[in-house]
């Protein structure tokens, strides 16, 4: 990945953070890994845990940035999450997967937050 996307990536994460926090989301972990993959943003709402994906694009030409959350991202995404509320003694907790959708190309209106963006099943994998 070249120094200039991995600069925009950066920047996208960070609008995201922002706007989440303005939200009123606490932050519990940026850039959480595991053997199963990575998880951007774990973050508390309310009483909900959430697991946050941030996807950005400098350019329409390809589509909004939510649509690169592919069927594999997703996948690990859920093992990843079961692994954290595993570890933590959290299997009760109430959770939620969001996506954060960054469009580095718009002026107005630029980050969409898409709530429970795909359901997860725990217990299928």
């Amino acid at each position: 990945m070249s120094l200039y996307r991995l600069k925009l990536g950066k920047l996208a994460e960070e609008m995201a953070i922002r706007f989440l926090k303005k939200l009123g989301y606490k932050i519990i972990v940026r850039n959480y890994r595991c053997l199963f993959g990575e998880i951007d943003v774990i973050a508390k709402e309310g009483e909900s845990i959430v697991f946050i994906e941030i996807k950005s694009r400098s350019s329409p030409l390809f589509g909004p940035p939510h649509l690169r959350v592919t069927r594999n991202k997703r996948r690990n995404i859920v093992k990843t999450a079961c692994f954290y509320l595993k570890i933590n003694s959290l299997l009760d907790a109430n959770c939620r997967i969001d996506v954060v959708s960054v469009s580095l190309d718009k002026l107005k209106d630029p980050i969409e937050l898409i709530r429970d963006a795909f359901h997860v099943d725990m217990w299928r994998y």
